[in-house]
């Protein structure tokens, strides 16, 4: 829980990406539009996360 709340922006990233999936599934949006939404969320958090045990802070 402590590394979860650390890599908040990994973490929100993922429900994104569950929403997006799971309107997909049911019907709102199309594959298409579902499969470039997940790609971006992806790409955006893979660069703003970090690793669990870095805090950003610089020693």
């Amino acid at each position: 829980m402590k590394n979860m709340i650390k890599n908040w922006k990994t973490t929100v990233t993922g429900i994104i990406v569950g929403g997006v999936a799971a309107a997909v599934a049911l019907g709102y949006i199309t594959t298409e539009v579902g499969t470039q939404i997940t790609g971006l969320c992806i790409a955006l958090g893979l660069i703003v996360s970090k690793d669990g045990d870095q805090t950003g802070v610089t020693k």
